[in-house]
């Protein structure tokens, strides 16, 4: 039973990525799933609920919370790396996805309101994280700013390859270099007037 729940999910993100939401039909996801469309709808209610969980097993669990809480070294460089690491990979396993969600605007469902919450959860542990690493005087920002800072570096580097389609492939060098760039300025606190 939760081996055929599965390959539905396989089967629809295929059909998503590929066709979008409105395109890709729930007859095509269960032919390729190799059940019928009935044993579909006896997993989800309807197509919305099928998108919502492929979606959702798509871009889950983050790494960045067990990270935060079984492996974190209180070492900047380290644990910047390795966060910004594992936001670029969810990003490359996902860019197809995500793509189509752009794409086809699908806003407001439940399980993007999940997302939504556990993303908070994520931005809790990583002040937490920021405020901690200000008090072990490891961090010159304010912990607030510092975290803004670098999610929006990585965010919009991320996004900007999204968007952009180009290629296949991420620019490492220039990931590389940002984020070296970025722990820097967190670290030793540069560039700190240099904003209107």
């Amino acid at each position: 039973m939760k081996q055929t729940r599965q390959n539905i999910i396989e089967a629809a993100r295929v059909l998503f990525e590929q066709k979008g939401f409105a395109a890709a039909t729930t007859r095509e996801i269960a032919e390729r799933a190799g059940v019928s469309e009935v044993t579909l709808f006896r997993h989800f209610a309807n197509k919305r609920a099928l998108f919502d969980q492929t979606a959702h097993s798509c871009l889950h669990p983050y790494k960045i919370d067990h990270y935060l809480k079984e492996k974190v070294s209180y070492d900047l460089k380290r644990d910047l790396t390795q966060i910004a690491c594992d936001m670029k990979d969810t990003f490359c396993r996902n860019a197809p996805m995500l793509r189509m969600v752009m794409r086809d605007k699908i806003r407001q469902s439940a399980p993007e309101m999940e997302m939504r919450q556990k993303e908070h959860h994520v931005h809790n542990n990583l002040l937490a994280y920021f405020e901690t690493m200000r008090s072990k005087g490891r961090l010159s920002a304010d912990p607030q700013m510092a975290l803004k800072f670098f999610v929006t570096n990585i965010t919009g580097f991320l996004m900007k390859e999204l968007v952009a389609q180009t290629s296949e492939s991420l620019d490492e060098t220039y990931f590389s270099w940002m984020l070296d760039q970025v722990i820097a300025v967190l670290q030793n606190g540069t560039g700190k007037d240099t904003l209107c």
